[in-house]
Protein backbone atom coordinates (compact mmCIF):
# COMPACT_ATOMS: atom_id res chain seq x y z
CA UNK A 1 0.00 0.00 0.00
CA UNK A 2 2.80 2.22 0.86
CA UNK A 3 4.50 1.59 -2.07
CA UNK A 4 1.05 1.96 -4.26
CA UNK A 5 0.82 5.70 -2.41
CA UNK A 6 4.65 6.61 -3.28
CA UNK A 7 4.34 5.39 -6.85
CA UNK A 8 0.99 7.79 -7.05
CA UNK A 9 3.11 10.72 -5.27
CA UNK A 10 5.96 10.96 -8.01
CA UNK A 11 3.56 10.34 -11.01
CA UNK A 12 1.83 13.31 -10.18
CA UNK A 13 4.59 15.30 -9.32
CA UNK A 14 5.76 14.31 -12.98
CA UNK A 15 2.88 15.02 -14.50
CA UNK A 16 2.76 18.51 -12.72
CA UNK A 17 6.08 18.69 -14.29
CA UNK A 18 5.61 18.20 -17.70
CA UNK A 19 2.36 20.38 -17.31
CA UNK A 20 4.84 23.11 -16.03
CA UNK A 21 7.40 22.40 -18.90
CA UNK A 22 4.37 22.19 -21.59
CA UNK A 23 2.71 25.91 -20.54
CA UNK A 24 6.49 27.52 -20.80
CA UNK A 25 6.96 26.45 -24.28
CA UNK A 26 3.71 27.86 -24.84
CA UNK A 27 4.64 31.09 -23.80
CA UNK A 28 7.54 31.52 -25.46
CA UNK A 29 6.75 30.33 -29.20
CA UNK A 30 3.02 31.75 -29.05
CA UNK A 31 2.85 35.69 -29.69
CA UNK A 32 0.54 37.62 -26.96
CA UNK A 33 -0.85 39.27 -30.30
CA UNK A 34 -0.33 39.32 -33.49
CA UNK A 35 2.32 40.78 -34.96
CA UNK A 36 0.43 42.31 -38.27
CA UNK A 37 -2.87 43.76 -39.30
CA UNK A 38 -4.78 42.74 -42.35
CA UNK A 39 -5.79 45.41 -44.38
CA UNK A 40 -7.60 45.18 -48.09
CA UNK A 41 -5.29 45.55 -50.99
CA UNK A 42 -6.10 48.77 -52.20
CA UNK A 43 -6.19 50.61 -49.05
CA UNK A 44 -2.87 49.58 -47.27
CA UNK A 45 -0.79 53.00 -46.48
CA UNK A 46 1.45 53.14 -49.16
CA UNK A 47 -0.70 53.78 -51.62
CA UNK A 48 -2.13 56.98 -49.28
CA UNK A 49 0.64 58.93 -50.88
CA UNK A 50 1.26 61.49 -53.04
CA UNK A 51 2.95 60.13 -55.76
CA UNK A 52 0.78 57.35 -55.59
CA UNK A 53 -2.72 58.50 -56.13
CA UNK A 54 -3.39 56.89 -60.11
CA UNK A 55 -0.66 54.25 -58.97
CA UNK A 56 -1.64 50.94 -60.42
CA UNK A 57 -0.95 47.98 -58.83
CA UNK A 58 1.78 45.22 -59.67
CA UNK A 59 0.16 42.02 -58.79
CA UNK A 60 2.28 39.57 -60.25
CA UNK A 61 5.92 40.14 -61.48
CA UNK A 62 6.32 40.12 -65.71
CA UNK A 63 7.16 37.60 -67.51
CA UNK A 64 10.77 37.85 -68.18
CA UNK A 65 11.03 38.56 -64.06
CA UNK A 66 9.48 35.31 -63.37
CA UNK A 67 11.89 33.37 -65.84
CA UNK A 68 14.74 34.84 -64.05
CA UNK A 69 13.53 33.58 -60.59
CA UNK A 70 12.46 30.04 -61.98
CA UNK A 71 16.22 29.23 -62.05
CA UNK A 72 17.96 31.07 -59.07
CA UNK A 73 15.44 30.16 -56.92
CA UNK A 74 15.94 26.05 -57.01
CA UNK A 75 17.28 24.84 -53.60
CA UNK A 76 18.10 21.01 -55.56
CA UNK A 77 21.90 21.60 -53.90
CA UNK A 78 21.21 21.53 -50.78
CA UNK A 79 23.61 19.34 -48.07
CA UNK A 80 22.38 17.21 -45.70
CA UNK A 81 23.34 19.68 -42.77
CA UNK A 82 21.17 22.84 -44.70
CA UNK A 83 17.54 23.63 -44.92
CA UNK A 84 15.43 26.39 -46.76
CA UNK A 85 14.37 29.05 -43.87
CA UNK A 86 10.77 29.40 -42.95
CA UNK A 87 8.85 32.49 -41.24
CA UNK A 88 7.14 32.40 -37.60
CA UNK A 89 3.90 33.05 -39.41
CA UNK A 90 0.31 31.71 -39.31
CA UNK A 91 0.16 29.26 -42.28
CA UNK A 92 -3.14 31.09 -43.44
CA UNK A 93 -2.26 34.55 -43.67
CA UNK A 94 -4.59 37.57 -44.52
CA UNK A 95 -8.22 36.79 -46.26
CA UNK A 96 -8.44 37.08 -50.11
CA UNK A 97 -8.20 40.57 -51.39
CA UNK A 98 -6.13 41.64 -47.89
CA UNK A 99 -2.30 42.20 -47.53
CA UNK A 100 -0.32 42.15 -43.81
CA UNK A 101 1.28 44.84 -42.68
CA UNK A 102 3.63 44.21 -40.22
CA UNK A 103 2.80 45.91 -36.29
CA UNK A 104 4.74 45.86 -32.79
CA UNK A 105 3.71 43.44 -30.47
CA UNK A 106 4.45 46.10 -27.31
CA UNK A 107 3.78 49.65 -27.16
CA UNK A 108 7.95 50.05 -28.09
CA UNK A 109 8.40 54.16 -29.80
CA UNK A 110 9.24 53.06 -33.37
CA UNK A 111 10.61 56.68 -34.00
CA UNK A 112 13.52 57.20 -36.61
CA UNK A 113 15.32 59.37 -33.20
CA UNK A 114 15.75 56.02 -32.12
CA UNK A 115 17.96 54.22 -34.81
CA UNK A 116 20.66 55.41 -37.49
CA UNK A 117 19.25 55.45 -40.70
CA UNK A 118 22.08 53.46 -43.23
CA UNK A 119 24.25 55.88 -44.56
CA UNK A 120 27.01 54.12 -46.21
CA UNK A 121 30.45 53.02 -45.70
CA UNK A 122 32.87 55.33 -43.15
CA UNK A 123 30.35 56.69 -40.84
CA UNK A 124 31.76 56.48 -37.13
CA UNK A 125 30.19 54.02 -35.34
CA UNK A 126 28.88 51.89 -38.96
CA UNK A 127 30.90 49.08 -40.43
CA UNK A 128 30.66 46.77 -43.32
CA UNK A 129 31.69 43.92 -44.76
CA UNK A 130 30.52 43.80 -48.36
CA UNK A 131 31.24 42.18 -51.96
CA UNK A 132 30.99 45.50 -53.90
CA UNK A 133 30.11 46.20 -57.30
CA UNK A 134 32.94 48.31 -59.53
CA UNK A 135 31.56 47.43 -62.48
CA UNK A 136 30.85 51.16 -64.67
CA UNK A 137 27.44 49.42 -66.24
CA UNK A 138 24.29 49.62 -64.33
CA UNK A 139 23.01 46.55 -63.43
CA UNK A 140 18.63 45.77 -63.38
CA UNK A 141 18.87 44.08 -60.12
CA UNK A 142 20.92 41.05 -57.91
CA UNK A 143 19.64 38.01 -55.73
CA UNK A 144 21.97 35.79 -53.30
CA UNK A 145 21.04 32.66 -51.11
CA UNK A 146 21.89 33.94 -47.76
CA UNK A 147 22.54 31.95 -44.27
CA UNK A 148 20.49 33.46 -41.55
CA UNK A 149 21.63 33.73 -37.80
CA UNK A 150 20.81 35.56 -35.05
CA UNK A 151 24.23 37.95 -34.09
CA UNK A 152 23.55 38.85 -29.99
CA UNK A 153 22.58 42.65 -30.30
CA UNK A 154 21.89 43.70 -26.65
CA UNK A 155 22.45 47.75 -27.39
CA UNK A 156 18.79 48.95 -28.60
CA UNK A 157 21.25 51.82 -30.44
CA UNK A 158 22.56 48.65 -32.44
CA UNK A 159 21.97 46.62 -34.95
CA UNK A 160 23.30 43.79 -37.64
CA UNK A 161 22.16 42.66 -40.90
CA UNK A 162 23.12 40.69 -44.17
CA UNK A 163 21.46 42.73 -47.24
CA UNK A 164 21.66 43.08 -51.25
CA UNK A 165 21.78 46.89 -51.46
CA UNK A 166 20.94 48.97 -54.73
CA UNK A 167 22.22 52.33 -54.88
CA UNK A 168 22.28 55.04 -58.22
CA UNK A 169 23.03 58.77 -58.08
CA UNK A 170 21.60 61.79 -60.01
CA UNK A 171 22.70 65.15 -59.69
CA UNK A 172 24.76 64.37 -56.39
CA UNK A 173 21.56 62.50 -54.36
CA UNK A 174 21.73 59.10 -53.55
CA UNK A 175 18.91 56.38 -54.13
CA UNK A 176 19.12 53.49 -52.08
CA UNK A 177 17.33 50.06 -51.68
CA UNK A 178 18.05 47.39 -49.37
CA UNK A 179 17.06 43.63 -48.74
CA UNK A 180 17.68 40.89 -46.75
CA UNK A 181 17.68 40.00 -42.60
CA UNK A 182 18.84 42.34 -39.36
CA UNK A 183 18.70 42.25 -36.10
CA UNK A 184 17.33 45.57 -34.74
CA UNK A 185 15.80 46.15 -31.28
CA UNK A 186 14.84 49.80 -31.80
CA UNK A 187 12.92 48.96 -34.93
CA UNK A 188 11.59 45.85 -33.79
CA UNK A 189 11.52 46.01 -29.93
CA UNK A 190 13.04 42.89 -29.53
CA UNK A 191 16.26 41.06 -31.09
CA UNK A 192 14.82 38.26 -33.19
CA UNK A 193 15.97 37.77 -37.06
CA UNK A 194 13.86 39.55 -39.39
CA UNK A 195 12.95 40.07 -42.76
CA UNK A 196 14.14 43.91 -43.25
CA UNK A 197 14.10 46.14 -46.39
CA UNK A 198 14.89 49.70 -46.43
CA UNK A 199 14.92 52.42 -48.78
CA UNK A 200 15.73 56.37 -49.40
CA UNK A 201 15.62 59.13 -52.17
CA UNK A 202 17.67 61.69 -51.17
CA UNK A 203 20.92 60.54 -49.68
CA UNK A 204 19.16 59.12 -46.84
CA UNK A 205 17.31 62.21 -45.96
CA UNK A 206 14.01 60.69 -46.35
CA UNK A 207 12.80 56.93 -46.61
CA UNK A 208 12.42 54.47 -43.89
CA UNK A 209 12.42 50.68 -42.94
CA UNK A 210 9.63 48.48 -43.91
CA UNK A 211 6.31 50.58 -43.86
CA UNK A 212 7.36 52.75 -41.16
CA UNK A 213 6.78 55.17 -44.18
CA UNK A 214 4.56 55.11 -47.13
CA UNK A 215 6.50 53.95 -49.76
CA UNK A 216 6.55 49.69 -50.40
CA UNK A 217 3.56 48.11 -51.68
CA UNK A 218 2.52 44.91 -50.11
CA UNK A 219 1.02 42.30 -52.44
CA UNK A 220 1.59 38.22 -50.35
CA UNK A 221 -0.82 37.63 -48.26
CA UNK A 222 0.92 35.72 -45.87
CA UNK A 223 4.48 36.92 -46.02
CA UNK A 224 5.26 40.62 -44.55
CA UNK A 225 8.31 43.02 -43.94
CA UNK A 226 9.29 42.55 -40.47
CA UNK A 227 8.57 38.81 -39.87
CA UNK A 228 10.83 36.88 -37.91
CA UNK A 229 12.18 33.73 -39.13
CA UNK A 230 11.23 30.31 -37.31
CA UNK A 231 14.74 28.95 -37.12
CA UNK A 232 18.37 30.35 -37.27
CA UNK A 233 21.53 28.22 -38.29
CA UNK A 234 23.75 27.30 -35.49
CA UNK A 235 27.61 27.71 -35.77
CA UNK A 236 28.77 23.72 -37.03
CA UNK A 237 25.68 22.46 -36.97
CA UNK A 238 22.15 22.94 -39.01
CA UNK A 239 22.34 26.02 -41.53
CA UNK A 240 19.32 27.40 -42.59
CA UNK A 241 19.45 29.72 -45.67
CA UNK A 242 16.96 31.62 -47.73
CA UNK A 243 16.49 33.28 -51.40
CA UNK A 244 16.70 37.18 -51.31
CA UNK A 245 15.81 39.06 -55.06
CA UNK A 246 15.35 42.49 -56.11
CA UNK A 247 14.66 42.84 -59.50
CA UNK A 248 13.68 45.97 -61.74
CA UNK A 249 10.68 44.67 -63.54
CA UNK A 250 11.07 45.57 -67.47
CA UNK A 251 7.28 46.46 -67.73
CA UNK A 252 6.94 48.43 -64.92
CA UNK A 253 10.20 49.47 -63.73
CA UNK A 254 9.02 48.88 -59.89
CA UNK A 255 11.49 47.46 -58.06
CA UNK A 256 10.35 43.81 -56.63
CA UNK A 257 11.51 41.91 -53.82
CA UNK A 258 11.00 38.36 -53.79
CA UNK A 259 12.27 35.62 -51.00
CA UNK A 260 12.61 32.46 -52.31
CA UNK A 261 9.37 31.74 -54.81
CA UNK A 262 7.29 34.63 -53.26
CA UNK A 263 6.27 37.68 -54.73
CA UNK A 264 6.64 40.20 -51.50
CA UNK A 265 6.26 43.34 -53.26
CA UNK A 266 7.62 46.34 -54.22
CA UNK A 267 8.88 49.60 -54.51
CA UNK A 268 7.05 51.82 -57.23
CA UNK A 269 9.07 53.56 -60.04
CA UNK A 270 7.08 56.95 -59.22
CA UNK A 271 9.17 56.84 -55.66
CA UNK A 272 12.40 55.77 -57.07
CA UNK A 273 12.54 57.25 -60.77
CA UNK A 274 16.14 57.43 -60.45
CA UNK A 275 16.99 53.57 -61.19
CA UNK A 276 15.07 53.51 -64.32
CA UNK A 277 18.52 53.27 -65.88
CA UNK A 278 19.14 50.75 -63.26
CA UNK A 279 21.81 50.92 -60.57
CA UNK A 280 25.15 52.14 -60.49
CA UNK A 281 26.35 50.31 -56.99
CA UNK A 282 25.37 47.06 -55.64
CA UNK A 283 26.73 45.53 -52.51
CA UNK A 284 26.37 41.97 -51.35
CA UNK A 285 27.07 41.52 -47.67
CA UNK A 286 26.98 42.47 -44.25
CA UNK A 287 26.50 46.13 -41.80
CA UNK A 288 26.71 46.71 -38.07
CA UNK A 289 25.44 50.16 -36.39
CA UNK A 290 26.75 51.13 -32.80
CA UNK A 291 25.86 54.31 -31.13
CA UNK A 292 27.95 57.17 -31.87
CA UNK A 293 26.72 60.54 -30.40
CA UNK A 294 28.46 62.27 -27.75
CA UNK A 295 30.67 58.93 -27.47
CA UNK A 296 34.88 59.02 -28.07
CA UNK A 297 35.72 56.39 -31.15
CA UNK A 298 37.85 54.14 -29.13
CA UNK A 299 34.16 53.81 -26.62
CA UNK A 300 32.33 52.67 -29.54
CA UNK A 301 31.60 48.95 -29.16
CA UNK A 302 30.25 47.47 -32.40
CA UNK A 303 27.77 44.34 -32.22
CA UNK A 304 28.45 41.11 -34.10
CA UNK A 305 28.28 40.47 -38.44
CA UNK A 306 27.34 37.21 -39.25
CA UNK A 307 27.51 35.31 -36.65
CA UNK A 308 29.88 36.84 -34.84
CA UNK A 309 33.10 34.70 -36.52
CA UNK A 310 35.55 36.02 -39.14
CA UNK A 311 36.17 34.24 -42.00
CA UNK A 312 39.25 32.21 -42.92
CA UNK A 313 41.21 33.12 -45.53
CA UNK A 314 42.97 29.63 -45.66
CA UNK A 315 39.78 27.37 -46.15
CA UNK A 316 36.55 27.05 -46.83
CA UNK A 317 34.14 26.85 -43.56
CA UNK A 318 30.36 27.47 -43.89
CA UNK A 319 29.65 25.71 -41.35
CA UNK A 320 30.82 28.14 -38.95
CA UNK A 321 30.58 31.52 -41.14
CA UNK A 322 28.11 33.66 -42.43
CA UNK A 323 27.58 33.54 -46.24
CA UNK A 324 26.10 34.23 -49.12
CA UNK A 325 26.42 31.77 -52.56
CA UNK A 326 24.67 32.07 -56.16
CA UNK A 327 25.52 35.97 -56.12
CA UNK A 328 23.73 37.42 -59.44
CA UNK A 329 22.87 40.13 -61.23
CA UNK A 330 20.48 40.99 -63.48
CA UNK A 331 22.09 42.37 -67.16
CA UNK A 332 20.74 45.57 -68.98
CA UNK A 333 18.70 43.29 -71.15
CA UNK A 334 17.41 41.24 -68.15
CA UNK A 335 19.33 38.13 -67.66
CA UNK A 336 20.48 36.74 -64.88
CA UNK A 337 24.20 35.72 -64.62
CA UNK A 338 27.23 34.93 -62.04
CA UNK A 339 28.53 37.80 -61.15
CA UNK A 340 32.09 38.10 -62.70
CA UNK A 341 35.10 38.29 -60.19
CA UNK A 342 36.69 40.71 -62.24
CA UNK A 343 33.51 43.14 -61.43
CA UNK A 344 33.73 42.83 -58.00
CA UNK A 345 35.68 43.51 -55.14
CA UNK A 346 35.22 42.77 -51.40
CA UNK A 347 35.69 45.61 -48.91
CA UNK A 348 36.12 45.49 -44.65
CA UNK A 349 36.24 48.66 -43.35
CA UNK A 350 36.96 47.50 -39.95
CA UNK A 351 39.24 44.63 -40.34
CA UNK A 352 40.29 44.52 -36.79
CA UNK A 353 36.45 43.53 -36.28
CA UNK A 354 35.18 42.05 -39.21
CA UNK A 355 36.08 40.50 -42.85
CA UNK A 356 34.67 39.46 -46.23
CA UNK A 357 36.12 36.63 -48.15
CA UNK A 358 35.48 35.54 -51.67
CA UNK A 359 35.68 32.44 -53.96
CA UNK A 360 34.72 32.31 -57.60
CA UNK A 361 33.03 29.53 -58.58
CA UNK A 362 32.72 27.22 -55.05
CA UNK A 363 31.53 23.70 -56.44
CA UNK A 364 27.56 23.92 -56.24
CA UNK A 365 27.25 27.01 -54.30
CA UNK A 366 29.06 29.45 -57.46
CA UNK A 367 29.92 32.48 -56.49
CA UNK A 368 29.90 32.14 -52.65
CA UNK A 369 31.42 34.75 -50.04
CA UNK A 370 32.15 34.74 -46.15
CA UNK A 371 31.43 37.38 -44.25
CA UNK A 372 31.46 38.46 -40.40
CA UNK A 373 32.92 39.17 -36.90
CA UNK A 374 32.72 39.61 -33.44
CA UNK A 375 32.47 43.18 -33.61
CA UNK A 376 33.74 45.05 -30.47
CA UNK A 377 36.03 48.43 -30.67
CA UNK A 378 35.66 48.97 -34.26
CA UNK A 379 36.51 52.51 -34.66
CA UNK A 380 39.94 52.41 -32.32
Amino acid sequence: MQIKQMASHWLLIIFSLSLLCFHGRSQNTKPQEPEYECVDIYKQPSLQHPKLQNHQIQMRPSDEVLAMLSGDTSSENLSNDEMVAEFDIPEEGCPQGQVPIHKPRNNFNHTEKHFQPINGFGTVGQHAAVMKKIDATPWRGASAWISIYQPKVTNKEQFSMAFIWLNTEYEGERTSAHFGWAVIPALYGDSRTRLTAYWSQDTFESGCYNVKCKGFVQIDRRLFLGAGFANTSVVGGQNFKAFFAINQDPKTNNLLLTVGKIYLGYWPEELLPFFTEGAESVIYGGLTNAPSDGIQPFNIVSPPMGNGNKPLDEEVDLKHTCYMHSLKYVTQDYKSVDIDSDKVAEVADAGICYDAIYFDKLGGYGQTFTFGGPGGHCDV
